[in-house]
């Protein structure tokens, strides 16, 4: 078996006098989608950020592609391969399309960022032809999308996505999804942390189920069965669907 691409031991955060995580352990191998589910305050924002550099860990070790990374900036950690996209659309809503794409492949050699821009096109064919449109007048699932090819176009090794349905209408969210499937095809590894959880569990190869900081379940996703589910996420399994 081929090493993991992301390695988290005991991994503890903590905001202040409160602590967010608890000895979170879990392993990410190359190519593959990770689940990270739990009800609301379980820790998977703090774990996704705790990984990108975001927020700097109070004990344990992220090790990303062999490297430590624990500690390092996000910018450090952006650097050798690992992009965050945060819940609420990782994009900036007053530039066009095409110049949210140029800004993303701005710290790129200058010969490489034009082919850089189409490739993100040719995955997300639509935004194409709404490349001279503003990002903020996309729709929720569009933006959503953007962000993505944002990401995929420096052809990063890991994607973290951290709620990318959040706020989503559930007809939008399966639009969503089907941008992280044509992500993974390109040879991406994905940790996604997900309201979503059966549509999650569908795409995942792994699952980290969080409660109350710490692992309460990890395993294949497909051994995640409904058992599992009402035991450590109850309502959460079912989100409320959003207008947008």
């Amino acid at each position: 078996m081929s090493e993991p691409i992301l390695k988290i031991e005991d991994l503890d955060v903590r905001y202040a006098t409160s602590q967010a995580l608890f000895g979170v352990s879990v392993d990410v191998a190359p190519g593959s989608v990770l689940a990270v589910l739990g009800a609301n305050g379980a820790g998977k924002s703090t774990l996704a950020r705790a990984i990108s550099g975001l927020v700097r860990p109070f004990g344990g070790r992220v090790v990303f592609d062999g490297r430590d990374i624990t500690g390092k900036s996000a910018h450090h950690v952006r650097r050798l391969g690992l992009t965050y996209i945060p819940e609420g659309r990782g994009v900036f809503p007053g530039l066009t399309v095409i110049d949210n794409l140029k800004m993303a492949v701005a710290q790129e050699k200058r010969n490489d960022r034009a082919p850089a821009i189409d490739r993100a096109i040719d995955m997300f064919p639509v935004l194409g032809s709404r490349r001279s449109q503003l990002a903020g007048s996309l729709s929720g699932g569009e933006q959503q999308m953007l962000a993505l090819a944002r990401a995929v176009a420096v052809l990063p090794k890991l994607i973290i996505a951290d709620e990318m349905s959040l706020g989503l209408a559930p007809q939008i969210v399966e639009a969503v999804f089907q941008s992280l499937e044509e992500t993974r095809r390109a040879g991406v590894t994905i940790v996604l942390s997900e309201q979503f959880v059966h549509r999650a569990l569908s795409l995942a190869d792994t699952c980290v189920i969080l409660s109350r900081g710490r692992v309460g379940w990890s395993g294949p996703a497909s051994e995640a069965g409904t058992e599992v589910i009402d035991r450590y996420l109850g309502d959460a399994e079912h989100p409320a669907p959003a207008a947008s």
